[in-house]
């Protein structure tokens, strides 16, 4: 029998092949003086050009395969690269202290680093893990120490490792590596985003498990039960090589669901949307089968620029979705900058608690000519499809109304302009803050929808940065609270007249099918990869037996009675 190790399942499928033992090559850092100081800083500028050259291409690639928002990512590690403060205070160690440019280099990099992973604010801590990641490839380059090839590795190759960086994600050959399994992770770090953006199978926050495994090894990964078998016996490869055609077949039987609505067994539709960051993203929409967008993200207009996108920018991005949807629901959400997501244009300021300050709308309220921009641009696009605006953020009802103020200005300016655009544009707003869940009958007035944003509302409603390793265990959307939060919103959407969808992860996982439609949620917007498995599952579901066990899971009082609870219904439900 093989060794088990638990993890976390980050992207669903099975896997069975060769353990990739991922380990970097060691660099050396010569720490003696350094012979000629110009010859040092030449390295050091050199292995600066490297590095962003490799960042580059690799942003490319990104780009191509999994779209603008992905790509995006490395737009913030070329600017961390390119920080001459940085580099003018790894010049003057070299002069001052008469060393080399790696070891220079080294003090820098782990002097900032240290800086800021000491810092409260979750964002800059952040940062930290980037600038650790960009410093060591740059110490690469300058050393002259070769990086990794990811790109061309063996046949069934199964990567295990510490942790992958986006980079690394990257560069994975998706013709040769079969899965990923990391020690450290979670669900909503960047890796195991772009791992199901790629659909590659993926286990997350296993521990240990470098320590147990060796290259060449046999491994099976089951990325839907969490879990990576060592060197299995030929009982379990056997059994996991049959479950692996099973969860093919499934999925290939799952494609047959593209065209058909989303139908509880007792008759009762709801949405199965996806979200989506970029116009590229809508291929995989369609393939997958979802009937509409409930979440367009567009910060990848914003974070792939060196300033504000223009109006017309704005608007062919958004057109060419609209037209691609031929008629289904659009909903765009504005600007989402600030927290964990900056613009060095913008000079934001460096904020003690970044997610609790001046970001999304609180910046565009502050500088409306921002959100005039965007809504100028989403009203003329809307005469192209069903577009739906989406406001994030919010806390009061006040800012709805400012927000809607400058919306009918736009629409007055375009009337007199003589351009088309839909007169009945809806204006709806995320509700990921407990302000707006607690008075969701009174926003509903207000508001023509709403959309549950689960990742903020979870670290909102539970105070806990799921940025933090040290206290990112604490974060569970099945917490009591937050499914308290979710009903409370359900409830005062449908009190107040008006839709509710949701398109936070949560919304996406298997296992909350049931209690969210028993909530009684009128759409579910997730990656593209989760749509087809949500339509099957709410295929099988009937709304009154989903209501009692809402009854029920709500008497719990733990995250680990919900998931006991829920995991017993969804046995005799889906018979898994």
């Amino acid at each position: 029998m093989g060794k088990v190790i638990k993890g976390i399942p980050a992207s669903p499928g099975i896997s069975v092949g060769k353990v990739y033992l991922y380990k970097e090559n060691e660099l050396f850092i010569d720490t003696n003086e350094a012979k000629n100081l110009e010859i040092e800083k030449d390295k050091l500028l050199r292995g600066r050009e490297m590095t962003k050259a490799q960042l580059l291409a690799i942003r490319e690639k990104t780009a191509k395969n999994l779209g603008e928002d992905k790509a995006a990512i490395f737009d913030g590690h070329i600017t961390l690269l390119e920080d001459e403060d940085l580099f003018d205070e790894v010049i003057e160690l070299i002069e001052d202290e008469n060393i080399t440019a790696e070891y220079a280099l080294e003090q820098g990099i782990n002097g900032y680093c240290e800086m800021l992973a000491n810092l409260e604010d979750p964002y800059l801590r952040e940062r930290a893990a980037d600038l650790k990641d960009i410093g060591k490839r740059w110490l690469y380059n300058v050393t002259g120490t070769e990086i990794v090839d990811l790109s061309n590795l063996p046949k069934n190759s199964v990567v295990i490792t510490k942790d992958l960086t986006p980079s690394d994600t990257a560069q994975l050959d998706l013709e040769n590596v079969i899965a990923f399994v990391t020690e450290i992770g979670g669900k909503t770090a960047h890796s195991s985003i772009m791992a199901r953006s790629l659909e590659l199978p993926a286990v997350v926050g296993t521990g240990s498990i470098c320590s147990e495994a060796s290259t060449g090894m046999d491994i099976i990964v089951d990325a839907i039960e969490g879990i990576a078998i060592i060197n299995p016996d030929e009982e379990e490869l056997k059994i996991y090589t049959a479950k692996r055609e099973e969860y093919l077949a499934e999925k290939e039987l799952l494609k047959q669901l593209k065209d058909k609505d989303a139908v509880s067994k007792d008759g009762i539709k709801v949405g199965a949307w996806a979200n989506i960051g970029s116009p590229k993203d809508v291929a995989g929409l369609l393939r997958n089968g979802a009937q509409g967008i409930g979440l367009y993200r567009t910060e990848f207009l914003f974070m792939n620029n060196d300033r504000f996108p223009s109006e017309e920018e704005q608007f062919e991005a958004y057109k060419t979705v609209a037209e691609s949807l031929e008629g289904k629901p659009v909903t765009i959400r504005t600007m989402d900058i600030g927290g964990d997501k900056s613009l060095p244009y913008m000079e934001l300021p460096k904020e003690e608690n970044p997610f609790l300050g001046w970001r999304a709308l609180r910046v565009c309220l502050d500088r409306p000519e921002i959100l005039k921009t965007q809504f100028r641009a989403l009203l003329r696009a809307s005469a192209f499809g069903y577009i739906k605006i989406m406001l994030p953020m919010i806390i009061s009802l006040d800012e709805v109304r400012k927000s809607r103020a400058i919306l009918k200005e736009c629409m007055e300016e375009l009337r007199a302009e003589g351009i088309a655009f839909d007169e009945n544009i809806q204006l709806g707003i995320m509700v990921e803050t407990p302000a707006v869940c607690f008075r969701a009958a009174s926003f509903a007035k207000e508001c023509d929808f709403f959309s549950i944003g689960t990742n903020d509302l979870t670290q909102y409603t539970l105070a806990v940065d799921r940025g933090n390793e040290q206290i990112s265990h604490l974060y569970n959307s099945y917490n009591p609270a937050v499914l308290q939060a979710i009903k409370c919103a359900i409830d005062g959407a449908h009190a107040g007249g008006i839709t509710i969808s949701m398109c936070g992860e949560f919304a996406g996982d298997e296992n909350a099918t049931a209690i969210l439609f028993g909530m009684g949620l009128d759409a579910f917007s997730m990656s593209a990869i989760s749509v087809p498995r949500i339509k099957k599952n709410i295929m099988s579901l009937d709304k009154k037996e989903c209501e009692k066990l809402v009854e029920r899971v709500l008497e719990q009082t733990t995250a680990e009675e919900v998931l006991k609870t829920v995991a017993e219904f969804n046995k005799t439900v889906y018979g898994k």
